[in-house]
């Protein structure tokens, strides 16, 4: 499927600036959490080679000298562009902000409840950001209704989002085995160790049978697997399933629906990615720094 232009930009500026900010503008904190299970102390050294030392200042200086002026400089942009947004009153639709934080969803692995949550409101704001940046970049390029009706029609797919469900699958051989792999799953087992056990789909077994996320017209899984799981909650298992390769026992673990944008809904999007290919320069949100009073350390002194 062919994304838009909002599309990519939202994922590559989200995978560049996940928790730069927090680690450089946390100073007044003990401890920081650089994920689930690494944290730092700020009064202990981060690492020891032999009789030498790291220190968390060494450490923070360099990422400061490093990053520093990135981050302080994307940290403007994000405040004049919502606050400029904020002054003509721009709005993105509720379907371009869901449609959005369904496909980086399925660029993740298997994610509990809370850390999808947690999640879309970071990307949220993300999604926010390019959208109106980009709403303010190109409000003075001329775009026919004509034109985006024509673009829309041609390209409507890219601007929509195929239901798909997060799959993981036992695959044996026999209805006996299947039975038996089945058996100690209703006795508690977990679906992981008993696909290590199992299943002999070597790509998946080691993973504890983990595939990813598949659509209802995706060749790489049975057909059975899209349908019988539609019907299933999240974080359970299918009885066997008998299919092409013997019999499988299928895990959903997240079901994310359609995403149908509209014309209408999808009037401004279409517009700004025709104005965009009129454009002859890179979105550069330091363009519109002088329509508000900007200030900054890195400003140079005459």
């Amino acid at each position: 499927m062919r994304l838009s232009k909002l599309s990519l930009w939202v994922i590559i500026f989200i995978l560049l600036i996940t928790n730069i900010t927090t680690l450089l503008f946390s100073k007044g904190n003990t401890e920081i959490a650089l994920d689930d299970e690494s944290v730092i102390n700020q009064k202990k050294p981060l690492a020891t080679i032999e009789n030498e030392k790291i220190k968390y200042e060494e450490w923070l200086d360099l990422l400061t000298r490093g990053y520093g002026e990135k981050v302080l400089t994307e940290m403007v942009n994000q405040e004049v562009v919502f606050q400029l947004a904020e002054q003509e009153k721009l709005e993105i639709d509720s379907k371009i902000v869901e449609r959005e934080i369904a496909r980086l969803l399925i660029m993740q692995g298997v994610l509990t409840e809370e850390e999808r949550k947690s999640l879309q409101e970071k990307w949220t704001e993300q999604i926010k950001y390019r959208y109106y940046m980009k709403a303010l970049l190109t409000r003075d390029v001329e775009v026919s209704d004509s034109e985006v009706k024509q673009y829309f029609q041609t390209y409507e797919n890219q601007y929509q989002f195929e239901e798909v469900v997060q799959l993981s699958h036992i695959v044996v051989s026999s209805e006996a085995e299947a039975d038996e792999a089945y058996q100690k799953l209703e006795s508690g087992a977990s679906f992981t160790d008993v696909a290590q056990e199992y299943s002999m789909d070597e790509e998946t077994a080691s993973e504890g049978g983990y595939l990813g996320y598949y659509t209802e017209t995706n060749s790489f899984i049975p057909p059975e697997y899209f349908h019988e799981t539609l019907a299933m909650d999240e974080g359970t298992f299918s009885q066997p399933i008998r299919t092409d390769q013997g019999f499988s026992i299928v895990f959903l673990h997240h079901h994310i629906p359609a995403v149908n944008v509209s014309y209408e809904e999808a009037y401004q999007e279409v517009k700004q990615d025709l104005a965009l290919d009129q454009m002859d320069q890179n979105l550069d949100p330091k363009l519109l720094w002088e329509e508000l009073e900007v200030t900054t350390v890195l400003d140079k002194n005459d």
